[in-house]
């Protein structure tokens, strides 16, 4: 077995499982027995025949299927170990600072007391973020400061420039990194913070009592917005819907107010409480997704307390309510897909810290009001 050289990572001990992050790769995966044995032994070189005489010692295998194993690791281990470029890694040419294309079109968000005046180069970019943020759009005359942030294509590439300077360029179908980029610099905007200041992001909804805030974590039509949206009503307050930001010092979670993007599917709980939702229009997110776009008010940025508790949750019709404590290696298969952790070893250690703190639970039900009564009674509980 060819000796794998240099790779640095970070773990952290979740009960039986260990949580390992590679910094090359900016990935995280969970191990536990003998694939955490073998990952430790072969990152710490070992010979693999001492490897493979305690892997059949340990865990009752036979020697060839060790053998198999620790090969099996050894390539998941170095395909996880190859090296991926950032946005900011990438390689442009220096003319894109400068390069000029004629605007689509051009408007002008507010966030809280700066201006963004941002200028997209077609339709199709213009969707990315427009429908999210067009209720934030003013008169460029009450602007006292301005920003200018440009959303353009360029030899099939989409790259995204603020104040005249590139910031990241990124291939046509990663319209994901996109977007969190580009709500990245808005939050930095809003909270007079840049990408250093914050921990993490994550896709979640965000919902306080002005104590502390839950953040509500679901696949895709699993009722999270539904579910925030039925809360605001309620008196509670949606500070974001997607994108949360948490800073690296207080582990607070910031409001960042794009629209909710609310689903056909939850139109009929939702309309007597938002009579104008029935009649917002439809828009095609995506090929496949037609939503409404409900806007969050751009006057609660004051609201930024702590985050203790994630809730993973789901609508599910063969489940009347269901609400389960989740260990902290359960929690994590499930989240270190929905946040994004600036690459830093130091910042992923601070993450892993983070995760000491926080109380996670599943939240599954097609009973609204008896789910509603269980997370009134979580943002009670101190």
């Amino acid at each position: 077995m060819a000796k794998i050289v240099s790779i640095p990572y970070v773990k952290k001990q979740l009960e039986e499982t260990h949580l390992v992050w590679l910094k090359n790769s900016n990935s995280y995966f969970l191990l536990e027995g003998p694939a955490w044995f073998v990952f430790d032994k072969i990152t710490g070189n070992h010979a693999p025949q001492a490897i493979e005489k305690e892997l059949v010692g340990r865990y009752e295998m036979t020697a060839g299927e060790s053998r198999t194993f620790i090969s099996e690791m050894k390539e998941r281990i170095s395909s996880f170990n190859e090296m991926v470029p950032m946005d900011h890694d990438l390689d442009f040419e220096q003319d894109l600072d400068n390069y000029r294309f004629m605007p689509f079109s051009e408007h002008t968000y507010l966030l809280k007391d700066k201006c963004v005046r941002f200028r997209y180069s077609g339709p199709a970019l213009e969707r990315y973020i427009h429908p999210l943020v067009k209720h934030l759009v003013i008169g460029d005359g009450d602007c006292k400061e301005v920003l200018d942030f440009e959303l353009f294509a360029y030899n099939g590439e989409v790259v995204f420039r603020m104040n005249g300077k590139v910031m990241g360029i990124w291939g046509a179908g990663e319209s994901h990194w996109v977007k969190g980029r580009i709500f990245l610099e808005f939050v930095n905007v809003l909270h007079d913070k840049t990408e250093n200041d914050w921990l993490m992001t994550v896709h979640a909804s965000a919902i306080t009592n002005e104590k502390k805030t839950v953040l509500f974590s679901a696949a895709p039509g699993s009722g999270k917005t539904t579910m925030a949206a039925l809360l605001q009503a309620k008196g509670y307050h949606l500070i974001s819907d997607d994108f949360v930001p948490v800073d690296k010092t207080m582990f607070k979670a910031h409001p960042f107010p794009i629209a909710m993007s609310v689903k056909e599917g939850a139109l009929d709980v939702l309309k007597s409480h938002y009579p104008a939702l029935e009649e917002t229009p439809i828009v095609n997110a995506t090929p496949e997704k037609k939503v409404r776009y409900w806007p969050i008010k751009n006057d609660k940025m004051g609201m930024v307390f702590p985050l203790k508790e994630i809730l993973f949750i789901t609508y599910d019709e063969r489940t009347d309510c269901e609400f389960i404590p989740l260990s902290s290696a359960d929690a994590m298969k499930r989240l270190v897909d929905q946040v994004w952790v600036p690459p830093f070893a130091d910042r992923v250690e601070t993450f892993f810290e983070w995760i000491d703190g926080v109380s996670f639970y599943e939240l599954n039900y097609s009973n609204t009001p008896k789910a509603l009564k269980i997370v009134e009674k979580l943002f009670d509980d101190e």
